[in-house]
């Protein structure tokens, strides 16, 4: 049980599969936009329902589901701009059955900023106490000490200054 909502996106069969392979007993709820807000019960998943176009197979990848992932993370995106979600997690994305698909495709930090507008993508790795914030995303290792400089590196530290300075709300409400 969490104190809060958890809605997964996600195509309802695939994810009853899983549970099922790894036998684990859940409940699938269908979310609908508009629905009360709840909060998280143990053993019942909220899912959004977003059909995959081709049969997926475990360990196997499939470039016909390549435009699912995509709109997996524009239906989030989407739903966390108009306030219908208050923040999004997102799994590991396979960039080069992406890019196999024919779709042009960085990595979901780059796609992030390009739907929400955002100017320059950090990546930010978390873990207890410890936050680590990438200078460079999703470059082959060859290009990486040549992509970094004095002025990335400030841009950089100047984000991470700013994202993550305690929040003066009587500033942020004036």
């Amino acid at each position: 049980a969490w104190p809060c909502e958890l809605i997964v996106a996600g195509d309802t069969e695939v994810l009853q599969a899983r549970a099922q392979q790894l036998r684990k007993p859940v409940s699938f709820l269908p979310y609908q936009p508009g629905d009360a807000r709840t909060e998280h019960r143990a053993g019942t998943l909220r899912v959004l329902h977003v059909p995959v176009a081709s049969t997926v197979r475990p360990g196997q990848l499939d470039r016909a589901n390549a435009r699912h992932v995509l709109q997996l993370l524009d239906r989030a995106i989407d739903g966390c701009m108009s306030g219908e979600f208050a923040a999004m997690v997102t799994a590991p994305v396979q960039k080069s059955v992406i890019n196999d698909a024919g779709i042009k495709f960085w990595g979901h930090t780059e796609y992030l900023a390009e739907r929400t507008g955002g100017a320059h993508p950090v990546m930010m790795l978390a873990s207890g106490s410890l936050r680590v914030a990438l200078a460079t995303t999703h470059l082959p290792l060859k290009n990486v000490s040549a992509a970094i400089t004095r002025d990335l590196l400030h841009k950089v530290l100047r984000i991470v200054d700013h994202d993550l300075a305690p929040m003066d709300f009587n500033r942020a409400n004036a």
